[in-house]
This record gives structure tokens, C-alpha cells and sequence, in this order.
């Protein structure tokens, strides 16, 4: 039978400064344990904080691939550049990619924490040196910069949702078809354009609700009217890479 441990259990409170200042005194009694709200808390890997700006998401991104990247460089030497891509790919940039869609409208300060991972594994596949430019290194690896990555990621969980392919169900409920007031308009013709949930927030507005919706609606419309999920990627790299 599964029990809850009492004394690993935490929480934590999301919300604006104004509100967090009034509910700094909340606390929750587990059993006998008297529990006191945490400044972050991490789900699945990933690092929440009461902002919700995720700047310890990217801090332990940032701590956990620079570690990798610094193992990697000692034994750089003894590794063809094929296989230093692959292990790149492997335990570096899937690291990056790992649930980076939260990541959607992340600050610039931090995109550029993240931009220079990418260009310091960039530099470690073709053993290029400190003070090099990594601007011809990364279009030769076929990589999208970390912006697109993002975005690439977050569309495509726009597809599934919309396509009803391997999208959980509480995503899906997020994702509504525009149905135009009046007949004859262009975007009547359309299907697969979506309504857009806008808060009152900025990082409202960073939900999967509002930026989903929001850059999907900017896409072509033969890539939103792509026939499978494979096409789709396809394409929308092409698009991400090309814009």
C-alpha cells in the first residue's frame, strides 16, 4: 500500500508579490508535520518557483549540462567528431529539450543563459576555440537556436492536441477552434485556427492556453495543414530554421 512520507512532503504558493506577502503564514498539517511553504519545488525535473519565471528552471539546466560539457571536454580528444555529436545530442541538448516548452516566453536574460550552452557544446563538437564566432557552427549542425527550440517543441504539442495524437486529455481541454461570428469570412474557411486565452498578466499569458494558441495562429497554413505529425515537424523546422 502506498503512504504518503510525511516528512518529504512540500509545498509551495504561486502567486503575484502582492498576494505572497499576505499568505506567507499559511502552512499545511500533514499527520503530525507541520509543513511551511517552500520558495520552489520540483515536479518531474523540472524547478517551480513562486514567480513562475522559471529562473531556477534555467539554473539547474544551466548547472546540470555544464557539468556534462566539462566531462565531455576531457575526453574530447579521444572521440571522433561524429561521436561527439552524438554525445552531445545525447545528454547535452536532450537536456536542454526536456520540458523547454514551460520555457515558452522566457526572458531574454535567460534565452541567452541557455543560447550559451548550445554554443559551448557547439564548440566542443568541432573543438573550436574560446574566442571563436559560433554563428557558422551552429547552422552546420542543423541546430535550431534555443528561441526556436522552444517554440518548435510548443507547436508541436499544439499538433498532437489538435490532431488528437498522444496528447494528454487535460491539454487537449486547453486547445478550442475559433468559430467565426459571420459566414464569408476568410478564417471561416479555416479550421485550425484557435482562440487565444489571454490573461491579465504577462506570465498568464506565458500558459500554454495563451502561447500555444498565439504562435500557432502565426504559423502558414500548409503547416498547420500538415497530414501527420512527421510532415508537421518537418516543415515547421524548415520554417523555424528559414525565419
Amino acid at each position: 500500500m502506498l503512504q504518503l512520507n510525511e516528512t518529504k512532503t512540500e509545498f509551495f504558493i504561486a502567486a503575484s508579490p502582492c498576494f505572497t506577502d499576505l499568505l506567507s503564514s499559511v502552512t499545511l498539517k500533514v499527520g503530525s508535520e507541520v509543513i511551511l511553504p517552500a520558495s520552489t519545488t520540483k515536479n518531474l525535473g523540472v524547478v517551480f518557483d513562486q514567480s513562475m519565471r522559471m529562473s531556477n528552471q534555467v539554473s539547474s539546466i544551466s548547472s546540470a549540462v555544464n557539468v556534462h560539457l566539462r566531462n565531455l571536454s576531457r575526453i574530447r580528444s579521444f572521440l571522433t567528431q561524429s561521436a561527439c555529436q552524438d554525445a552531445v545530442r545525447a545528454i547535452v541538448t536532450s537536456r536542454i529539450d526536456y520540458a523547454n516548452s514551460l520555457l515558452a516566453g522566457l526572458s531574454s536574460k535567460d534565452t541567452k543563459r541557455l543560447q550559451r550552452l548550445q554554443n559551448r557544446a557547439a564548440k566542443l563538437i568541432f573543438q573550436a576555440k574560446k574566442y571563436d564566432h559560433v554563428s557558422p557552427l551552429i547552422p552546420e549542425l542543423h541546430w535550431l537556436c534555443i528561441s526556436k527550440r522552444i517554440q518548435f517543441n510548443l507547436l508541436t504539442i499544439v499538433f498532437k492536441c489538435i490532431t488528437d495524437t498522444d496528447a494528454p486529455l487535460y491539454l487537449k481541454e486547453l486547445i478550442n477552434p475559433y468559430v467565426p461570428t459571420r459566414e464569408g469570412l476568410r478564417s471561416a474557411k479555416d479550421n485550425r485556427v484557435l482562440i487565444i486565452l489571454h490573461s491579465r498578466t504577462s506570465s498568464g499569458d506565458r500558459g500554454f492556453s495563451a502561447a500555444g494558441p498565439t504562435l500557432w495562429n502565426r504559423l502558414p497554413y500548409n503547416i498547420r495543414h500538415s497530414s501527420s505529425l512527421a510532415a508537421f515537424r518537418k516543415a515547421l523546422k524548415t520554417y523555424l530554421y528559414d525565419s
